[in-house]
């Protein structure tokens, strides 16, 4: 930043010193602004070129900085396509074994407790464009992810919502049954994580058994999540630079 603002005052004495030192007098409005040039242009001269070098400077810097935030860039997003692609594999497994049809899909979300929200970070289903990656983060408390988060009985999927698409038409799936099953860490003591599955079948998760299913196959899920030594409380915040995934 501060880099950025100084590169910014270089361009601007680049700029500001040649046209002052050209200006014809009869141009110029202020007989002081006349006087100063005249007994300072040697000086502005040498601040001229002192400018040019560091404005210089600045650019390299800023150059060698975008360089190494590409390089980070792209080391995060490998690393999220390897978390992504990984979990989209167990989905992929638990979508087959609860034998799911082209009308349901199922999407997991990190829940990060430093920043409140939560992350995509994989879906599957056999239907190729309910597969679509929607929206990265969800940071609304309204929404049914936080309610699976923060409930600890097993009734929210009675309260959950149809998801239809409004002007926007932004959604991937209209769905009319949800149920969701939070993912702990290895000790059981934090919440790391929602796994979702959506139906275009109405009261898909009345059935006591299929709630009971899901579950058991979420387990299935969380230990490869804690396999993978995944923390997403070390998601960066406003204040906090970024440590990991």
């Amino acid at each position: 930043m501060l880099i950025s603002i100084l590169k910014l005052f270089s361009e601007i004495i680049i700029v500001a010193i040649p046209i002052l030192l050209s200006l014809p007098e009869k141009w110029v409005y202020f007989k002081w602004l006349i006087i100063f040039r005249k007994d300072y242009a040697i000086e502005l001269f040498i601040l001229l070129i002192i400018t040019i070098v560091l404005k210089y400077i600045f650019e390299n810097k800023i150059k060698n900085y975008k360089k190494h935030i590409k390089k980070l860039e792209n080391t995060i997003e490998a690393y999220q396509n390897f978390i992504t692609s990984s979990i989209e594999e167990a989905l992929k497994d638990i979508f087959n074994k609860l034998q799911f049809g082209e009308e349901d899909r199922i999407t997991f979300f990190l829940y990060s407790s430093s920043t409140n929200k939560f992350y995509f970070s994989g879906r599957y289903s056999s239907a190729p464009k309910y597969r679509m990656k929607g929206r990265t983060i969800i940071d609304n408390e309204q929404e049914y992810v936080y309610k699976v988060l923060n409930e600890e009985k097993d009734t929210h999927h009675k309260y959950a919502p149809k998801i239809k698409n409004g002007f926007l038409k932004n959604r991937t799936m209209e769905s009319n049954s949800m149920y969701g099953v939070s993912i702990w860490d290895d000790k059981h003591s934090i919440k790391i994580g929602v796994l979702i599955c959506q139906s275009m079948r109405n009261n898909a998760y009345r059935n006591k058994t299929i709630r009971q299913n899901i579950q058991k196959e979420a387990h299935k899920l969380q230990k490869l999540i804690n396999n993978m030594k995944i923390n997403p409380s070390i998601l960066p915040t406003d204040t906090k630079p970024l440590k990991g995934f």
